[in-house]
């Protein structure tokens, strides 16, 4: 397990270093519109949550509650960020699947870290141990995280034309 959290640890700082030097680049155009704000702002926590709990899971993997107060903290943390950006995007015309549906399934896989945090024992009966179960709601984390900044990249409005 050490070795997917901390390729997922490393590929998600990359993704939010890269964001950074994407949002540099549209400073202007974004940090100037609320809503393009919020987008990039939403993005960034997208990118970061998944980051945070990967970076946890390796501080002690043995010791349970270690990685389960990082799992429930960042879930916590995920789930909040992910409410307040879906109120701030409301009506946004370049809204698309990631920007609406997509963050309701965020929200549920923040709620699903969060149940395995709190009971991993359940993944006992798959075979699996609850960081191991973890890191099966962390990929669709950091999945959906990608195509939300992709859509956010790729929204239309977002050019320098």
């Amino acid at each position: 397990m050490d070795s997917f959290y901390a390729t997922v640890t490393t590929f998600s700082f990359t993704l939010l270093g890269l964001w950074w030097g994407v949002v540099q680049l549209r400073h202007h155009e974004w940090m100037t519109d609320p809503a393009r704000r919020r987008m990039v702002q939403s993005i960034y926590w997208a990118l970061l949550v998944p980051a945070i709990m990967s970076l946890g899971a390796q501080i002690a993997p043995e010791i349970r509650i270690v990685w389960q107060s990082v799992f429930v903290t960042a879930s916590v943390g995920g789930i909040i960020a992910t409410i307040f950006s879906m109120r701030a995007a409301t009506g946004a015309p370049w809204r698309g699947f990631f920007t609406g549906t997509g963050r309701w399934l965020t929200i549920a896989l923040y709620v699903l870290i969060l149940l395995t945090a709190l009971f991993p024992q359940t993944f006992s009966l798959v075979g699996l141990t609850g960081l191991q179960g973890e890191s099966i709601w962390v990929t669709l984390l950091v999945f959906l995280g990608v195509m939300l900044a992709w859509e956010g990249l790729t929204a239309p409005g977002t050019s320098d034309a």
